[in-house]
């Protein structure tokens, strides 16, 4: 677990090196096979691309480091070279020119008041995508560094929503936010729960982990006092306050992916009273004080 947290979110472009996978009685792994795609991706694409891997199964390319928000998942592709595992090149090749296709193509506004979907991401990832936007992106403040993004959601990809884009298809801001509360919740598909070093981890089958904490059912009144910390634009870690081992656990954790500066966010947000804070880092805060790899 520690290896997979430190490596999330490093962007990686034209890393990978593999072998032409051989056709075998013994089946390549999810993880091969997710990479023979991203390597016959890069080969099919005129140009370099940017590759983030999410998981065994999933992860999201795009033209550059500040535009890669494109998301695939492969596991339905591995379950058919699971059922013909003589096609294992062909369904690799197969998927590699699609995924490339929809990427140069762009962003599809078919059904778009349906796919309306908030993500939430960091103020330097609007800044940059605004450098390149004349419209600029559909945005309102969350907490910290973070802000909610409007975003169009299809089982291909994930493309953030510009104003231009909004006003073409006759959808005011207002109810473009409010339509998204519903569809984050009934696009999140299964989530996925687990705990490590007292901390819980989050991720969503449909890669719309960081919209949970944006709706509102998720900080109100009755919300049990907690700290997240977004280490991934699909994998979240919370930790109830009153557990000092845990909160330390995430501060440290959420201070060396700073320091890397590999994380989606920079900050440890809070839900308290039904109210959003900042809690790390603070206007008085030391982010050297905090060791990111304590024990517990």
């Amino acid at each position: 677990m520690v290896k997979s947290i430190l490596a999330a979110g490093a962007v990686l472009s034209g890393l990978f090196s593999f072998p032409a996978l051989a056709q075998s009685e013994e089946l390549v792994s999810p993880r091969d096979f997710r990479n023979a795609i991203i390597q016959s991706m890069q080969e099919t694409s005129e140009d370099t691309l940017c590759f983030v891997r999410i998981s065994d199964e999933a992860f999201r390319a795009g033209p550059s480091a500040d535009n890669c928000d494109y998301q695939a998942y492969t596991n339905v592709a591995y379950e058919q070279y699971e059922l013909a595992p003589e096609t294992l090149n062909q369904i690799v090749d197969e998927q590699a020119q699609r995924y490339v296709s929809l990427i140069e193509a762009g962003v599809d506004m078919e059904n778009f008041s349906e796919r309306l979907v908030v993500q939430l991401r960091s103020r330097a990832y609007v800044r940059n995508a605004n450098l390149t936007s004349e419209s600029g992106l559909v945005v309102e403040p969350f907490t910290g560094d973070l802000v909610a993004v409007l975003m169009l959601d299809s089982p291909q990809t994930l493309a953030a929503v510009s104003n231009e884009q909004l006003a073409s298809q006759g959808v005011t801001r207002e109810q473009a936010f409010e339509l998204a509360i519903g569809n984050t919740r009934d696009l999140m598909g299964d989530v996925r729960a687990d705990d490590y070093r007292r901390i819980h981890f989050t991720s969503s089958s449909n890669g719309l982990i960081s919209g949970q904490i944006w709706l509102p059912e998720m900080c109100n009144a009755e919300s049990e006092d907690a700290a997240y910390f977004l280490y991934d634009r699909n994998g979240l870690m919370s930790v109830e306050m009153d557990d000092a081992l845990g909160v330390s656990n995430l501060l440290a954790i959420a201070n060396g992916f700073a320091l890397q500066g590999e994380g989606v966010s920079n900050s440890v947000v809070r839900c308290s009273g039904g109210e959003w804070s900042t809690l790390w880092p603070a206007a008085s805060a030391d982010s050297s004080a905090f060791n990111p790899y304590v024990t517990g």
